[in-house]
Order: C-alpha cells, then structure tokens, then sequence
C-alpha cells in the first residue's frame, strides 16, 4: 500500500532551506515514508503506537516529523530539518 504524502507550504519552505546535498537523501526517506510510514521512531517515547512519528535520515543529519492519518492512507509532513 502507498501513503500519499502531504507537505504545507511552510514544510516546502523548510525543504527549500536545505542544502543541496540533503536532496537525494530526503528524497530517498520520503519514499520509504510512503510505503512504510511506521519505521521511523514514536515522537513521543510515552506513546509508542502514537501517529505522530519521526525519521532521522541522510546518515543521521536530516529529521522529519510527521502524521499518520491511517484510515486515509495519508501522511502529513509536519516539519523539515
């Protein structure tokens, strides 16, 4: 099953501040993110099974934080770093 991925405007904001070098490795974590949104890590360590996830990504120098809405197969990027 594929998520579709939901970014704000100021999340492509946060996109667009990235370095270059970030590109390929958010983009890789994204893919991942639409086809297995559950690997990354609970945001809140007191709530493992909360939709409200991260994912540290490109060698631990990247995270992204972002909601699970599972009954409409979406997720919604919440922040960028």
């Amino acid at each position: 099953m594929t998520y579709q991925i939901q970014l704000p405007d100021e999340v492509w904001d946060q996109i667009h501040a990235l370095p270059a070098e970030a590109d390929e490795p958010l983009s890789e974590a994204m893919t991942l993110l639409a086809h297995e949104p559950w690997y990354g890590e609970p945001y809140h360590r007191a709530n493992p099974t909360g939709t409200l996830r991260q994912l540290v990504y490109g060698h631990g120098n990247g995270l992204i934080i972002y909601l699970i809405l599972e009954q409409q197969n979406r997720i919604v990027i919440e922040r960028v770093l």
